[in-house]
């Protein structure tokens, strides 16, 4: 079986289905995790919905995003807390190495 990598999360189930059903009229196969648990709860639960393709087309399926307006550069920039946690994180780094 070929290996799936998650390529975006949605917190809303109208635009995880908006985009999978454009990569999949675009020819890629898409796969979902955690859709039927985020319908039924409370949005983002366990992540919100992962938008999951094939790794053969995940190069493919990443410029289709872009081309159709799905994905800008900053959709890939860490949020402002995992910036926080990596500087912390450096930090302790270089004090555990002295």
């Amino acid at each position: 079986m070929d290996e799936l990598v998650t390529i975006r999360s949605f917190s809303s189930s109208v635009d995880f289905e908006m985009v999978k059903s454009y990569l999949e009229s675009c020819g890629i196969d898409c796969y979902g995790r955690d859709e039927i648990i985020n319908r039924a709860y409370f949005a983002n639960v366990n992540g919100g919905a992962k938008l999951q393709v094939k790794k053969k087309q995940l190069e493919e399926a990443i410029n289709l995003l872009y081309q159709g307006g799905y994905l800008k550069e900053e959709d890939l920039e860490p949020s402002p807390e995992m910036k926080w946690i990596d500087s912390f994180l450096t930090k302790f780094r270089k004090n555990s190495q002295a």
